[in-house]
């Protein structure tokens, strides 16, 4: 019985207590939430912030809820110096504890932020409009003026910031939300979508870009030892207004930079942080634009920035599966103030290629091109050209080899864009030429006597130019040696060029048995235009080239004698090609004409001579 009433009494202590705990509480919040005590308060902070930040600072509103330990500021203002509105949030709520407020210890459980409005100006001749918050004597001088044990410690451990709008010299960027928070020994941020709109204004026009960050994480361990970002979902998109460069060009690829649409991941860890230095590490990349073809399935690289230069080790890319090992390249970033311009170099780049990779978004002529070649290569440039050292390609089996070196000049405009190549040796073994044609889906023709060159070894140069592409070298086959000098047409659909020989197997190549070796020079000119050639093959059909050659035939074997001083024409219209040999002599030119309709058929030509008998004038000197 004693016993019962001992503890119902203290239960009625406790329980008296709390209430009266309670009631203080209760009326201290009621107090420190009246309009008096919330004018103080307003005024303090306004007072404290403004000569602290040196600068205008308004507030609302603030409220005190002692009981959930809480407190609510309403409308703050910070203005710049020509009193512009540089910060303005519309309400901070904050979670604290109260009893380590006493010691001196500001504990804040969490922060929640809302609607935050910020105005960055930065113009190129004069200071930011919030370089006077840099400046400021009061912040540089703090840590002096305080003394050790009584400074106020701020121990975080969450925030959440929403809608966040960010006008930087009047372009807008915009962040959905940001979230820190602080556990097991780690700091991470996360950015929920910070997005930037703006425009680029080039000689065709202006191109609207847009970027989406996706979500954005930041990790910092506790000692700041181990740094990492990781981004997911990042999106950028520009468009010019314009068709694409390949709308109603087919032949054209899908690469347009007025037209992008790349979605991309990215994993880096941070080493190394200094004034004007980073060394970070890219673990994990990928972007893919679904329209334009560009598919970077891995993308690895240690990377060191100090000051404009910057420094990249180990990297790898990867578009499908084409593969490029760059073990070390420099670049120097543009610098406005030094005159600096871009530049770039790369010792050596190691790949291995399949060239449908690169079809959708730059040739799709090669989207069924699936031999693998093997690449080095050394790169150096600037922002007007570049060029290429020691390039080898091969086929695993050997039997393409290639070397050469080369340079792309005028990047811009299009129409001065010109890419040269001297390639010091190539050979091509027998099997490999048909295999690489027949990659290409297009009608082939010669495709016998493409075979029957056998093992072909070229050395000469070419140039690809806008709308037209030049090849001129000399070829060693085992059916003698041809010198060529060709050109591709764009602008007017036309192959044409000229070819010369001083000891050619012709017939072993056309199957004219008859027929020895040659020593000629011919020039042609060979119709590639689609729509031309689709209107006479409707016409008359055939499977033919169109086109016409001229032949000066110097010497050619005919079974057992050499005939001499032969000019030829012939010309095509798709389903029958016919011309005419002339050997012209003193008084008589003997003459051949001859039709056929398959360069694969050639001894089944129809042939039908004539004899051709030359006027004879008689001199009055003559008796």
């Amino acid at each position: 019985m004693e016993k019962s009433f001992f503890k119902s009494r203290w239960v009625r202590i406790i329980g008296w207590t709390m209430a009266i705990v309670i009631a203080i509480v209760a009326i201290l919040s009621t107090v420190a939430n009246s309009s008096i005590v919330e004018d103080e308060l307003i005024e303090l902070a306004t007072n404290t912030l403004s000569k602290e930040l040196n600068a205008d600072v308004k507030i609302k509103h603030i409220g005190i809820n002692l009981l959930a330990q809480h407190v609510t500021i309403e409308g703050v203002t910070l203005k710049d110096m020509e009193q512009r509105d540089m910060v303005k949030i519309k309400d901070i709520w904050v979670n604290l504890r109260l009893r380590p407020l006493l010691r001196g210890q500001l504990i804040l459980r969490s922060v929640k932020v809302n609607d935050i409005d910020l105005l960055i100006l930065k113009p190129e001749d004069g200071p930011a409009n919030y370089q006077f918050l840099i400046d400021n004597p009061k912040k540089k001088n703090k840590d002096k003026k305080k003394k050790k044990g009584s400074a106020i410690k701020v121990d975080l451990n969450g925030a959440i910031i929403n809608n966040i709008h960010i006008k930087y010299n009047h372009e807008p960027y915009n962040i959905n939300q940001i979230v820190y928070h602080h556990l097991y020994g780690k700091h991470t941020v996360t950015i929920n979508h910070l997005m930037a709109a703006w425009n680029q204004y080039r000689k065709k026009g202006i191109v609207h870009w847009n970027i989406d960050s996706g979500l954005l994480t930041v990790n910092i361990s506790d000692d700041g030892k181990k740094k990492s970002v990781d981004v997911k979902g990042l999106n950028l998109r520009s468009d010019n207004q314009r068709p694409r460069r390949n709308t109603g060009k087919p032949h054209h690829g899908f690469f347009d930079d007025g037209h992008f649409d790349i979605l991309a991941d990215l994993s880096a860890d941070i080493l190394y942080i200094g004034k004007d230095s980073v060394t970070a590490r890219l673990t994990r990349g990928c972007a893919k634009d679904s329209v334009g073809g560009i598919n970077l399935t891995d993308l690895r690289t240690d990377i060191a920035v100090i000051g404009k230069k910057v420094h990249l080790t180990n990297a790898v890319v990867q578009q499908g599966t084409t593969r490029l090992d760059i073990p070390k390249a420099d670049l120097t970033l543009p610098n406005k103030k030094t005159g600096t311009t871009l530049s770039y170099n790369a010792d050596t780049i190691y790949g291995r290629a399949i060239l449908k990779d690169i079809s959708r978004p730059f040739a799709p002529v090669l989207r069924n091109f699936t031999i693998p070649l093997n690449l080095r290569v050394g790169l150096n440039g600037t922002n007007k050209g570049m060029n290429f050292r020691g390039i080898h390609v091969n086929t695993d089996d050997n039997k393409l080899v290639i070397n050469a070196t080369g340079n792309l000049r005028n990047f811009s405009p299009a129409k001065d864009l010109n890419l040269h190549f001297y390639v010091h040796d190539m050979i091509a073994k027998s099997g490999i030429k048909d295999k690489i044609v027949n990659q290409f889906t297009v009608k082939k023709y010669m495709m016998y006597q493409l075979y029957a060159l056998g093992v072909i070894k070229y050395h000469g140069e070419f140039d690809i130019l806008w709308r037209r592409e030049l090849f001129r070298g000399l070829l060693h086959t085992e059916k003698g040696d041809i010198d060529f000098d060709l050109e591709i047409d764009g602008i007017n659909k036309y192959l044409k060029g000229k070819v010369s020989t001083d000891s050619l197997k012709l017939g072993e190549l056309f199957q004219l048995k008859k027929i020895g070796n040659i020593d000629c020079k011919a020039s042609f000119q060979i119709d590639i235009s689609k729509e031309r050639t689709a209107e006479m093959r409707k016409e008359k059909g055939g499977k033919l080239p169109i086109g016409n050659v001229k032949a000066d035939v110097k010497k050619i074997g005919y079974r057992n004698i050499t005939l001499k001083n032969i000019v030829s024409d012939i010309t095509s219209d798709g389903a029958l090609a016919s011309g005419d040999v002339t050997m012209k002599g003193s008084l008589t030119d003997l003459m051949l004409q001859f039709s056929f309709t398959n360069t694969n058929e050639m001894h089944k030509m129809k042939v039908k001579p004539k004899l051709k008998f030359r006027k004879y004038i008689k001199d009055d000197d003559d008796d």
